[in-house]
């Protein structure tokens, strides 16, 4: 597996939701990831936070309408594969070749 960055950080995955391409990049050093729009500008979501704990999603200004806060079907999408990428993140760096 080759790894790909976003704005310098390292995308450990990618996920459609609702017919949009998101990528998730970890953020060094911390236990949060960066959720962005592949195609899409504004491009940032937000940030996955506290993963190493109880996740929560800090949302962009920007995107609040595409996450509908009042629906939260897209936001738990969004923190479950954040949390599965994050769980299995020693696992990514592994099979990394760049």
């Amino acid at each position: 597996m080759s790894l790909h960055f976003v704005d310098k950080l390292p995308v450990f995955g990618y996920r459609e939701i609702d017919g949009l391409d998101l990528a998730f990049a970890w953020i060094w050093r911390q236990p949060s990831l960066r959720v962005t729009f592949v195609d899409v500008e504004p491009a940032l979501i937000g940030r996955v936070t506290h993963l190493d704990g109880i996740p929560r999603l800090v949302a962009a200004p920007d995107n609040l309408a595409w996450l509908h806060q009042d629906d939260p079907a897209r936001t738990l999408a969004v923190l479950d594969f954040a949390t599965d990428l994050w769980r299995r993140k020693d696992s990514i760096i592994r099979t990394c070749d760049g």
